[in-house]
């Protein structure tokens, strides 16, 4: 089972199709959540982790209507690191989410 939220299904479609080809970017992965997936902690609202090469330490980003909350603190870092890698970890693989896409561009349903 999955949700529609675009009103054309042709947009859908391409929006799928786009998708397809984005994990050929050396910098990307695609993982899906399914709805039959366990509680994770992406339910509670979205954040960006942003990691950087050398010494510069991880920031993670909460953004809202009113503007963004940077959270530097090691600790905090640390909480949204456990957060996203559980998350991973809930998510299909990159293959499985490449195919579950590729049958969902198709007009299949799951």
């Amino acid at each position: 089972m999955h949700q529609r939220f675009a009103i054309k299904p042709v947009v859908m479609r391409e929006s799928l199709r786009n998708l397809l080809h984005v994990p050929d970017l050396p910098n990307v992965t695609i993982q899906v959540m399914p709805l039959s997936s366990t509680p994770h902690p992406g339910s509670a609202g979205p954040f960006s982790l942003i990691r950087f090469r050398g010494p510069v330490p991880a920031v993670v980003v909460l953004e809202n209507l009113i503007g963004a909350t940077y959270i530097e603190d090691a600790h905090g870092v640390k909480s949204y690191t456990t957060a996203y890698e559980r998350i991973v970890a809930a998510a299909l693989s990159p293959d499985d989410s490449h195919a579950l896409i590729a049958h969902l561009e198709k007009g299949k349903r799951t």
